[in-house]
């Protein structure tokens, strides 16, 4: 009888060990199920932006218009990048963007669901001897892309204002006002609209989109300014409408 007791009790008190042992397993199996499942995002937006520059590059060697605004065109469409730059002496363009991925995770301690993976990279792409461009990347900490993703959603925002202004007021008044309503000193604002145009019934706005980090300081208590410039092309009808959306491409600091 004693001995069935004993039993009894010992088996009641591993059930809870065994609980517990469970309950650590799946917590550690779902942990290593989602680092699998990270590691297998970040891999495949690594191959992405492989594919991305190699398309780009190969595209860049195609191009027929050798100037810098055409093969910056060129970087813009395959790449996406809101910001890019041109070293005349390198002969070299550096792109910088973000790429993304939902990742589905295993729930842990009650907590899972889908999460944004993101990476950032700088795409570099220079000319050799001849016609042909190479590319290199090479991945970056997150606040490299901050300035890149802030104004590539300023440019978003301006190509939106601009569609919805009426014909007669796309100046450069005009659209300085409808981009900037609060009117900031030019050196803190995020668009300085540098100048409008008018040919027949398009409308080609140049406006530097910048970005301005009050808090990442450079060791001088100056802050980190990043601008891009872009053309903004608007068609519209004799009545003033809409024909199409605004286009916008980023253009050499230069024409800016």
């Amino acid at each position: 009888m004693r001995r069935g007791v004993s039993i009894g009790c010992l088996v009641l008190l591993m059930i809870p060990v065994v609980l517990v042992a469970y309950f650590w397993f799946t917590v550690w199996d779902a942990g290593r199920e989602n680092e699998r499942r990270e590691q297998a995002a970040f891999d495949s937006l690594l191959r992405r932006a492989h594919e991305a520059a190699d398309r780009t590059a190969d595209a860049l060697t195609r191009s027929r218009d050798t100037g810098t605004d055409a093969l910056m065109g060129v970087i813009w469409e395959h790449t996406g990048s809101p910001v890019i730059s041109y070293d005349e002496e390198r002969r070299a363009f550096t792109a910088v963007a973000d790429r993304s991925v939902v990742v589905e995770r295993e729930p842990v301690l009650l907590v899972g669901g889908p999460v944004m993976v993101k990476r950032c990279f700088t795409y570099t792409y220079v000319r050799r001897s001849g016609a042909e461009w190479t590319s290199k990347i090479t991945e970056r900490g997150p606040e490299a892309c901050r300035a890149s993703g802030s104004i590539g959603d300023a440019v978003r925002f301006a190509r939106v204002r601009m569609g919805d202004m009426e014909a007669a007021s796309l100046t450069r008044a005009g659209l300085q006002r409808v981009l900037d309503p609060g009117g900031l000193p030019r050196d803190e604002s995020r668009f300085d609209v540098r100048s409008v145009e008018r040919a027949g019934r398009t409308v080609v706005a140049l406006v530097l989109a910048r970005d301005v980090d009050r808090y990442g300081t450079r060791g001088d208590d100056e802050p980190v300014v990043v601008g891009q410039c872009y053309r903004l092309t608007r068609i519209v009808d004799p009545d003033g409408g809409v024909v199409r959306p605004v286009t916008a491409a980023p253009v050499v600091a230069a024409a800016c």
